[in-house]
């Protein structure tokens, strides 16, 4: 596992989870005939959204964690305003244009919280592929991880 899936695993899995909502609700939107372009070009930008806000909410998150207990209240409560009103105008743009449906888009948009829901299975997906040591890394100090891991200290 590289450094970069470690230090955002919560994320990569996220993302996993939205990958097969959108692969699963594509292939239902294809199998079922009444559906047209409109609805599958919808539920993939409804996915794409919660993509974009689930990368938003890690990094709203990470910030939050430097700031002080007044300081992270108030970046998590705006954080959570700016994901409801991009959501919102998202919507609203959908609405206005008519060029993709907007009850697709809206599923689409809810894959963030199934995929919330599929955490334990994309964990267990990203540990049969990463193997468990890269997952009980993140868990250990940097000190310790340099006995355990063999990494020679860097000297400044």
């Amino acid at each position: 596992m590289t450094s970069k899936w470690a230090d955002h695993s919560a994320l990569v899995e996220l993302w996993i989870g939205i990958g097969i909502l959108l692969a699963a609700g594509e292939l239902i939107l294809v199998i079922v005939p009444q559906t047209g372009l409109s609805h599958c070009l919808g539920y993939l930008a409804g996915c794409l959204m919660a993509a974009l806000m689930a990368r938003h909410m890690e990094r709203n998150i990470s910030k939050a964690l430097d700031l002080g207990e007044g300081g992270a209240d108030k970046s998590m409560r705006a954080g959570f305003l700016i994901r409801y009103f991009s959501m919102a105008a998202f919507l609203i743009l959908i609405v206005l244009t008519k060029a993709l449906d907007v009850f697709a888009a809206f599923i689409g948009l809810m894959t963030l919280k199934l995929a919330a829901y599929m955490q334990p299975v994309t964990h267990k997906i990203s540990v049969a592929v990463c193997g468990a040591e890269a997952f009980e890394r993140e868990m250990v100090p940097a000190e310790v991880q340099d006995e355990l891991y063999g990494k020679k200290k860097e000297e400044d």
